[in-house]
């Protein structure tokens, strides 16, 4: 279950132990410290070990197992699910997906980027939808880099277009039935995710702006929150907060914009954080995050102050393909619509 790389112990004064010990438990890198008075060598062993043990984040026969999800690899391309045992079951090509849903209907929905090229803002984009054979059931064009997209409760389809500043929401035809300025500048960098709330607003994250963004259906803005990181993924909670992620730091806001909760890339060194992108806020409560283009592509951590590593996936090394968008898929019962 776990391999002791190195322990050190002390003694002071004839009184006083120090034990270190850093270790792999499960493939996750931990490390203690435990002091203690009056205690010998071999305490201090057993010590190191109970807590390797009591911290061990495969315990649950269901960690052990694993889980599937989908992710939208945007190199070399296209949009995998991995099942319980980590390898591909599922593939189908995208160009420059960022950003991907399992549906209800076992439909794969994701956004995509013909020749993509950051710098061009009026290439051919869109939003498609393939089915569990392969077969092509929607395929919205429009130009301009996109990012993001979203099956909307009445069957319409929300596209995030970042060249043109703008939230389209296309019909199942493929016409355009609704359209949101965003207050960003239009281009490579004006948004990243953008989600339809339950109360009929939408929220984006306007990465150069360094800001998330509600707004009504109106073109309304209804509340701003500012970050200090350009922002990726948004999600709001039940209980009215917004978590954000982006680079270097995930951070959980109250409804006024107070930080309750961050994580920043400094407490998980070993992870090499590059950018925390698509992310899901799990039944639990943990989130389930992809740390594009870092060492450790996905991981699973707790909400909370102790922050605890529940899961990570091998590292990048082991062919893993760089990307953004995750959905896991052993949660699809949850409400999207936070």
């Amino acid at each position: 279950m776990f391999s002791v790389v190195s322990a050190v112990i002390s003694r002071r004064k004839n009184t006083l132990m120090t034990a270190y010990a850093t270790g792999v438990v499960c493939g996750l890198q931990v490390e203690f410290f435990v002091r203690g008075r009056n205690c010998n060598y071999d305490k201090m062993h057993i010590v190191l070990l109970i807590l390797l043990v009591l911290f061990n984040p495969c315990v649950s026969k269901a960690d052990e197992k694993g889980f599937s999800f989908i992710y939208a690899a945007d190199s070399p391309g296209k949009i995998v699910i991995f099942d319980s045992d980590g390898k591909s079951a599922w593939e189908y090509p995208a160009e420059m997906a960022r950003d991907v849903w399992k549906l209800p209907n076992g439909n794969v929905l994701f956004p995509y980027n013909l020749d993509y090229n950051s710098k061009i803002n009026d290439g051919m984009s869109g939003v498609m939808e393939v089915t569990p054979d392969k077969k092509v059931v929607l395929d919205i064009k429009t130009k301009g880099q996109v990012f993001t997209c979203q099956r909307l409760p009445n069957g319409e389809t929300l596209v995030g277009a970042a060249s043109q500043g703008k939230l389209l929401i296309f019909d199942g035809k493929g016409s355009i039935t609704k359209s949101i300025t965003v207050r960003n500048k239009p281009g490579h960098s004006c948004m990243r995710y953008a989600r339809a709330l339950s109360n009929g607003n939408f929220i984006v994250a306007e990465e150069s702006a360094r800001a998330v963004r509600e707004y009504s259906a109106a073109e309304d803005l209804i509340r701003e929150f500012k970050v200090d990181f350009p922002p990726f993924g948004v999600v709001r909670l039940e209980n009215g907060n917004t978590v954000i992620s982006g680079k270097a730091s995930i951070v959980e806001l109250d409804s006024h914009g107070k930080e309750v909760w961050r994580l920043s890339a400094a407490e998980v060194p070993l992870l090499g954080v590059r950018w925390f992108a698509g992310f899901q806020v799990l039944p639990n409560g943990n989130l389930f995050v992809c740390n594009a283009g870092g060492r450790i592509p996905f991981f699973e951590i707790t909400r909370d102050t102790n922050k605890r590593m529940i899961w990570q996936s091998k590292d990048k090394d082991s062919g893993i393909p760089v990307g953004h968008g995750i959905q896991r898929l052993d949660s699809c019962l949850q409400n999207p619509l936070k």
